[in-house]
Parts: C-alpha cells; structure tokens; sequence
C-alpha cells in the first residue's frame, strides 16, 4: 500500500517528524480491484524486472506455478475428486439426518472455499515494491565507503528499528517488507515464500492463506471422520454387528485406496493444524513468519504489537494500516536513535 511507500520515501527529511493523519484507502481484493496507481506503472510486463509472472495490470502475481503450484493443486484435485464420488456418498446413503445433511453441506462448502482461497493466494499479487532505475538522488550524501546507500532508522512507536536499502530494486524496504530471492522481488509486510504455493505470502494475500489453512483443518478432519466412518461400515458388512477393532484394522489394511486417503488426511492434517496454531499464534503478536523465525525483537520490543484483539483487527480486517492504532508519523535519520538497540533490526536479507 502507498502507506507503507511512505516509510520507504528517500526524500524524507533527518530530524524531523512527519505526521499522516488521514486513513489510507481500504485494501479491497486484489484479484478484483488491483493495485494502487503507485504501482501499475512498475507491474507490466515492459517494466517489471522481477522473477513471477505478472499479468492483468499487476493483479496477478505466479512465483512458481509450474510445478510447484500445479502440483499442489493436483495432490488437492485428484483425492478430493475421488473422496467427494466414492466415500462421500457411501455416508449419505447408508445415513439420514440433520448431522449426515450437516455434514455434507459443511464438506462442499469448506471445498469451495479450499479451492478460492488457494486460487486467491497463489495468483494473487503479494504485495510486490517497484523498483527505482537507479539509486535516488536524495541519497548522493549518504553513501558510504562503497558508494553505496547507508542504511538508515526508523521510529517506530518509539523503537527505532534499522531500515536496509535493497540493492536489487534502489529502495529503502518499507517496514515488515523483505527481498523474495525466489520471486526476486522486494514484497510488502513480507511472511514467508510459500513453496507449495508457488508464491510468496505477503499483505495483500496473506488473509487468504490463513482461510486456508484454517478451512483446511476442519475439512480433512471431516474428512478423516468419514473414512473411519467407512472402514467401520465395511467391516460391519464383512465380519457383522459384532465386529471389533481387530476386524477394522483388517478391514483398513485390505482397502487400499481407502487407507491411503486415510493417512494422507491424517499427514495433511496435522501440517495443516500446525500451520494454524503457528499463524493465530503468530498473529496475536503481529509478527510475521519472517520477522519471528529470525528473531526479530530480541528483547521483546515489538513496535507492531498493541495487544492480540488489535492486532487481529488490523491484520485481518485493515492491513491497509501500517501500526493497529494512531497516527503514522514518519522520523528517520542515518544515526540511531537513543531507542536503538541491535536486538532489533529489519537489516536481514
């Protein structure tokens, strides 16, 4: 968002304060609304430099579709297909009832959602910066030894934090933002580089991720519920009304398919799980993957972090806005504040 370019501006002034008063426009949906006028102009095919595939006037962002995205859509297609014409409706036919109905329209509408978000968040543009052509004139008496921009500070709610100046795109990274060295692009409130994705997960899809990962859990613990359900109705069908656990074990291990389908969901499940518990974790902090694998906030200083319920506002209702709460006032300067210490920095790759 243009706010965040805010903080990236080389022009801004050392030793004074610049206050934003005014609200930054609402982040619609990607896909639909596109990005804002700073940065059409950059996402063409003739300007971008970057490594993912852009398209639609920067709606669209692949990082990897092929194969990484392709595959990860086959490994969900080909099981789903065969779970929703073959076990399904072996629950929906031997059974009837406000839980069986329930059930059924939980599992198509939990699919759906499965495949919009994951449509949503591997096509969607992250959040990619344009690069400038070259370094800004702004920054001519502020180079150091090797000619190269200094890194610089920012106060951020009273922490200073230390801002690099990417060398591939000739910009001070925005804060939260990193250089993708898959996408090799330099992406807004940067979380991670989702591999199975094909793409990176940064602000403006980053609310579609957790959908995900969240309808996931509950839609293959359905689905785990089925199968079992299935394996219980075979093995009454073979061994009758007084089977045991033995006999569903020798039923499970003799259908093939069946108990395949059973172990990928439990495998997938728990990934999956994990991945939630880290995000909603994660999110109560607001801290980004990034910022906490590598640690960020050493000393627990985090200048994003204004308690979990405004957090969770901000990220998932109004990521437009840089801080949950209160003005953004910009103050930089190429010395450290008084605040600073080098527990905390943004100077990572």
């Amino acid at each position: 968002m243009s706010r965040y370019l805010a903080y990236s501006n080389p022009a801004v002034k050392t030793g004074q304060v610049d206050r934003i008063r005014t609200a930054p426009p609402k982040l619609g949906f990607i896909l639909w609304s596109g990005p804002e006028n700073e940065f059409k102009a950059y996402l063409t095919r003739k300007a971008y430099q970057g490594a993912s595939w852009i398209c639609c006037g920067g709606r669209i962002a692949m990082g990897q579709p092929w194969p990484n995205g392709a595959c990860t859509l086959a490994m969900t297609l080909v099981p789903g297909i065969w779970y929703f014409y073959t076990l399904l409706p072996e629950v929906e036919n031997r059974e009837s009832g406000l839980f069986v109905e329930i059930l059924g329209m939980s599992q198509r509408l939990l699919a759906a959602i499965i495949l919009t978000s994951f449509f949503s968040v591997s096509l969607s543009n992250p959040g990619i910066i344009p690069r400038n052509p070259s370094v800004p004139k702004e920054l001519d008496d502020h180079l150091d030894l090797r000619g190269k921009p200094c890194h610089r500070f920012l106060k951020i709610s009273d922490i200073t934090v230390k801002q690099k100046f990417c060398q591939t795109c000739n910009i001070f990274r925005p804060p939260r933002s990193k250089h993708c060295a898959f996408c090799d692009n330099c992406v807004l409130r940067f979380d991670h580089h989702c591999t199975w994705l094909g793409n990176c997960v940064g602000l403006y899809n980053y609310r579609y991720f957790v959908v995900l990962i969240y309808c996931a859990t509950v839609f293959l613990l359905e689905c785990i519920y089925v199968a079992g359900y299935v394996v219980g109705q075979k093995a009454e069908d073979r061994f009758g009304p007084e089977h045991g656990f033995l006999d569903c074990m020798i039923t499970f291990f003799e259908e093939a398919k069946l108990a395949v389908f059973f172990l990928y969901c439990v495998f997938l499940m728990l990934a999956v799980l994990l991945l939630s518990v880290y995000h909603t974790v994660v999110s109560l902090q607001n801290l980004t993957t990034n910022e906490h694998v590598k640690n960020y906030y050493r000393e627990g200083q985090n200048p994003f972090d204004y308690g979990g319920s405004k957090n969770c506002w901000q990220i998932y209702c109004h990521p437009e806005l840089v801080l949950p709460e209160g003005e953004d006032k910009i103050e930089a300067d190429y010395a450290p504040f008084g605040s600073y210490s080098d527990g905390q920095s943004f100077d990572d790759d």
